[in-house]
């Protein structure tokens, strides 16, 4: 029997604490429905505007930094002007000496043909001249070439 009073001892006191707990609930229970939540947004607001002014620095910088590297790309070319100027100045120049050479060389050879043609028609007229003067050497002439046409060009 001792057993059983002291777990009724026990349960009672359990029961006892259980009550206690339960008013104690019920009593911030109360104080929980009573109570009112202020919310203070100016600390949130606060931090939003310095997160927008931090954000518009930080476009302000990008912005900046975006024009002066689009300036740089502009001034960045693969070659420079004044190379560029130099190679068309050296190709003009080219251009006209080999068309001013290639002038003077076609009127060369067109000046050998004439010269060639003039010569020949002075030297006809110079042994002309020499065979009037020498019948014999002219006769002599005559068998030496009717002597080379029989005998076939050897080059």
């Amino acid at each position: 029997m001792a057993k059983l009073e002291e777990i009724t001892e026990l349960l009672t006191n359990e029961l006892e604490e259980f009550k206690k707990g339960i008013t104690h609930l019920e009593k911030l229970s109360k104080d929980l429905k009573n109570s009112e939540v202020a919310f203070d947004l100016s600390d949130i607001k606060r931090q939003l505007c310095q997160l927008k002014t931090n954000q518009d620095d930080h476009f302000h910088s990008h912005d900046s930094e975006l024009r002066n590297l689009s300036s740089d790309l502009a001034k960045a070319k693969l070659t420079p002007k004044w190379l560029l100027a130099l190679f068309c100045i050296a190709s003009i120049l080219t251009v006209l000496a080999l068309g001013y050479f290639g002038y003077h060389f076609i009127q060369l050879e067109d000046s050998k043909a004439e010269t060639f043609e003039n010569g020949k028609e002075q030297v006809i007229l110079d042994l002309k001249g020499y065979f009037d003067e020498h019948p014999e050497v002219y006769k002599g002439f005559q068998a030496w070439s009717k002597e080379q046409e029989r005998v076939p060009n050897q080059k």
